[in-house]
């Protein structure tokens, strides 16, 4: 005769991410660049089939004035390259860089040297991912708009295969579509949200520029435009006025985002055209500077801190949701601007800061963050008609930001297994387990989560 088996005693456990609660052990910061870092973008910046490239400006020895540019890569993995020479014998603006067509194009205001210099906007090309560089030509649409264009700090994007770079100059902001003699100029500013600083753009997967800037008219704001390939409505950025304002695109479909905070402790992100979403706070970490990346599959990444920390956290694929923030134990005299790149997976944070340590001089430094995982535990024990636990039955379900995550190693009581599509995970237990129980949770590009239930 068969016994009969009753389930009881449900017992539910939800984890959050491991270092949700507490700072996280910080992944060591490498310096890329020492020059020109502020709230100001001091890099252009672009991801080609998962390799960052940087390009920066450069010193000649014992000079603090720019004397050409260089380049550093991030790996897919990870590794930052050595410095390689761009340009030399020039004193360049902070640069932008693209991709299109098979090329790298760093784009630059300056004045050309020797005995007849020209103002404009500048370009290098490489065939060769920046192994080799074409020499400079003056790429400036030209115009009463563009006479200052030397002088200007330049973002540049592509889209529809076109360049589309900003150009602050004389307190205004310039866009210029497209690179060459006769390529239309167009101030995109006036009185109410003029005298431009911090000027940084991004481009969505639908094609659509947006510029934000710093504005120091009336009683200041930061602000918003769709620039290219239509002109969109002026936005004003709601909250705290902020000397950045970082911006970030989807990687699939329109959106285009910035951080911003109503209180210096909460932060919402804002979609420009569209509404808000609540993504946190992190008590002790102020918000001096807010950023924010372009993640993977429509994810936005959000980063805001002080000389404290800093925070993180990455939005689910709808960009309605986060994942547990990470508190990051960074500490600097002085944080200006937190940007970086997220199409990989993990976020390549850029951290432009002052370190409070002995020695150290200002820096744009670099570390890699693993995105978080979630799970919500259930074990329930079987037990027999004589009220004697046979076995356990655990289910566990896996989310990033609320998003199901398939594939997932579960570890618990000595056994096993990965979760379906669905992101859940069903396991059988011995019956002698009992107490506090680890579950570990790993997923590739994630941080592995380990979290205690009670059995």
């Amino acid at each position: 005769m068969s016994k009969r088996v009753a389930r009881t005693a449900v017992l539910l456990t939800v984890a959050a991410a491991a270092f949700a609660a507490a700072a996280a052990a910080s992944p060591p910061p490498t310096r890329i660049t020492s020059l020109g870092v502020g709230p100001v973008p001091d890099y252009g910046m672009v991801n080609v089939n998962g390799t960052l490239y940087l390009v920066y400006q450069t010193t000649a020895s014992g000079s603090s004035a720019p004397n050409g540019l260089a380049m550093t890569a991030i790996s897919p993995a990870g590794h930052v390259s050595a410095s390689v020479p761009v340009l030399s014998g020039w004193t360049p603006g902070r640069p932008g860089l693209v991709f299109g067509s098979g090329f790298l194009e760093v784009v630059f205001g300056a004045m050309s040297p020797g005995p007849t210099p020209t103002s404009g906007v500048w370009a290098m090309n490489s065939s060769d991912l920046g192994h080799s560089w074409t020499p400079p030509a003056n790429v400036a649409g030209g115009g009463p708009l563009e006479g200052l264009v030397h002088g200007a700090d330049v973002t540049a994007q592509i889209t529809g295969g076109n360049g589309v770079l900003t150009l602050p100059q004389a307190g205004g902001l310039v866009v210029q579509q497209g690179f060459g003699a006769g390529s239309p100029a167009q101030l995109v500013t006036d009185g109410s949200d003029d005298f431009v600083a911090d000027v940084n753009s991004a481009v969505d997967g639908a094609g659509t520029v947006v510029a934000g800037w710093q504005s120091l008219a009336g009683q200041g704001g930061d602000w918003l435009r769709a620039v290219a390939p239509a002109l969109g409505s002026p936005q004003l950025v709601p909250g705290q006025h902020r000397n950045q304002l970082v911006v970030a695109g989807s990687d699939s479909g329109a959106g285009v985002y910035a951080a911003y905070t109503p209180d210096n402790t909460v932060v919402r992100l804002l979609r420009y055209g569209g509404g808000s979403v609540a993504v946190g706070k992190a008590s002790g970490i102020g918000t001096d500077a807010l950023g924010v990346a372009t993640g993977l599959a429509r994810r936005i990444w959000v980063m805001w801190g002080d000389g404290h920390g800093v925070a993180v956290t990455r939005s689910n694929k709808a960009v309605t949701r986060f994942e547990p923030i990470q508190r990051l134990a960074y500490q600097s005299t002085t944080l200006y601007r937190l940007g970086g790149d997220g199409r990989n997976g993990p976020l390549d944070l850029l951290v432009d800061e002052i370190p409070n340590t002995p020695g150290q001089i200002p820096g744009t430094f670099f570390a890699r963050v693993l995105p978080e995982l979630s799970a919500t535990v259930s074990v329930t024990a079987v037990k027999n008609t004589k009220g004697q636990v046979v076995l356990h039955k655990a289910t566990v379900h896996v989310t990033d930001a609320g998003d199901p995550v398939g594939g997932a190693t579960v570890k618990i009581g000595g056994q096993q297994k990965k979760t379906s599509g669905s992101g859940t995970a069903k396991l059988t237990l011995p019956a002698s387990l009992k107490g506090k129980v680890a579950v570990t949770v790993s997923a590739p590009g994630y941080a592995t989560l380990t979290t205690i239930v009670h059995v």
